[in-house]
């Protein structure tokens, strides 16, 4: 909750979903864009939103949003515009949405642009976002900085989650599996908090009860093995990462997104 607009977001969120809102989850291609996405697209359908999602593709879209993935939800009927991984920079993008109506939440975890203010104070120029969660902020008051994006998707799932009525749901386990698998592939640093969601990550994933990524650790030969930071860094994180270097990531959040 010390996130900054945490609170809001999750707020603006519970109100579109009760009102039956149509959202749009815009992701990344990389491994942190990906486990955002499946993330925030388990934790809302859990709580009943109508939800969907955009992963960019690298050659196509570039990185992050864009204006034609805005005007293309625009013209889809989508209420909401939710970002993880990207967003903190997409001043002109986030300006579209909101012109075409659409309310929109980022959650990032890059640098914000800033400039110098009076008496030499730097600010930081932020996207007009309905909300803006990003630990990089400096009025953030979080005591932890350097989460990924998955990290702070995870976070703010639970406390969604929470908020419907469904803490301490056996979902947590499964999202912190994610969690755990983006904050060693994206090289954040491992320590505090970072360290602890990868400790507990690597516990729930021995057993998962994802298919998807019960089949993946099964297929690189991992199923039987007790798996470490260093299967995830430099075996499954490869896997999934490739999928958005060779065709699209979105062929990642369906895998994880099996229930067959």
């Amino acid at each position: 909750r010390l996130l900054p607009d945490m609170e809001k977001a999750v707020s603006i969120l519970k109100e579109k979903i009760g009102s039956g809102a149509r959202i749009r989850i815009v992701g990344d291609y990389d491994i942190d864009g990906v486990c955002s996405t499946c993330i925030l697209y388990k934790g809302l359908s859990r709580v009943g939103a109508k939800v969907d999602y955009v992963i960019p593709e690298r050659i196509k879209d570039g990185y992050g949003i864009n204006e034609h993935i805005i005007e293309k939800a625009a013209a889809d009927g989508i209420h909401m515009i939710l970002t993880c991984d990207n967003g903190i920079a997409a001043m002109g993008e986030v300006a579209l949405a909101k012109e075409l109506g659409m309310e929109v939440v980022i959650l990032d975890h890059h640098e914000p642009a800033f400039t110098e203010g009076k008496e030499g104070a730097w600010r930081d120029i932020l996207p007009s976002g309905d909300a803006v969660i990003d630990p990089k902020r400096r009025d953030c008051a979080y005591p932890f900085p350097f989460l990924c994006a998955a990290g702070i998707s995870y976070k703010f799932a639970l406390l969604l989650l929470g908020r419907f009525g469904y803490g301490g749901d056996p979902l947590e386990k499964e999202l912190l599996c994610f969690a755990a698998v983006a904050t060693v592939c994206d090289i954040v640093d491992l320590l505090d908090e970072n360290r602890t969601i990868v400790k507990l990550g690597l516990q729930e994933i021995q057993h998962t009860t994802n298919v998807g990524l019960r089949v993946l650790l099964e297929e690189t030969g991992l199923a039987d093995k007790q798996v470490t930071e260093y299967h995830l860094g430099f075996v499954v994180g490869p896997c999934i990462n490739a999928t958005g270097r060779l065709e699209s990531g979105r062929i990642a959040v369906e895998l994880f997104r099996e229930t067959d």
